[in-house]
C-alpha cells in the first residue's frame, strides 16, 4: 500500500510539471508575438529613416545643383554594403543613364546635371524583401512628372 501512495504521488508531481511546463510555453508564444510585432514597427522606422535621406529630393521643378546633390547622396548611400543599392535613371534632356548603380557612372550623371536647369524627381519604392525602400531614382525635365511607385 506504501508503494502505491508514493506512486501516486510521484505522478502527480509529473502532471503538475508537465502542466507548468505547458503555462510556460503558452506565454512564451504571446510574448514572442509582442516582440515580433515590435521588430516590425523598428523594420518601418528604420525604412523611414532610409527614405528621409531622399524624399526631400522630391519635385517637379527641382534645381540643377539640387539634383546634383541627390546623386552624391545615392553615390553615398551605395558606397555602404549595410544599404540597398539606389539605381539612378534619366529621361532629362542632356542626362544620359538607366538604372545606373556605379560610383563612377553616377558621378558622370552628375556631371551631366545643368545647375542652372530645372529637372523633376520622383522615385520607385522596392517589393517584397525591400518594400517600402527606395529603389530607384528617375530624373526627368522639370514640369514633367516621371513614373514612380508608390510605397
Amino acid at each position: 500500500m506504501e508503494n502505491a501512495s508514493k506512486a501516486l504521488i510521484i505522478a502527480g508531481a509529473i502532471l503538475i510539471s508537465i502542466l507548468l511546463i505547458s503555462v510556460g510555453i503558452m506565454v512564451m508564444n504571446s510574448a514572442y508575438g509582442v516582440f515580433g510585432t515590435m521588430g516590425q514597427r523598428m523594420d518601418s522606422a528604420a525604412i523611414e529613416s532610409f527614405n528621409a535621406n531622399f524624399t526631400s529630393y522630391q519635385g517637379t521643378s527641382q534645381r540643377g545643383s539640387t539634383v546634383r546633390q541627390l546623386i552624391n547622396s545615392v553615390i553615398a548611400s551605395n558606397g555602404v554594403p549595410e544599404n540597398p543599392p539606389i539605381s539612378v535613371s534619366s529621361t532629362a534632356t542632356g542626362v544620359t543613364g538607366t538604372g545606373v548603380t556605379d560610383q563612377a557612372a553616377l558621378s558622370t550623371m552628375a556631371s551631366q546635371v545643368s545647375a542652372t536647369a530645372r529637372y523633376s524627381v520622383s522615385f520607385t519604392y522596392g517589393t517584397g524583401d525591400q518594400a517600402g525602400l527606395i529603389t530607384g531614382v528617375v530624373i526627368g525635365n522639370a514640369g514633367a512628372a516621371p513614373a514612380s511607385s508608390t510605397p
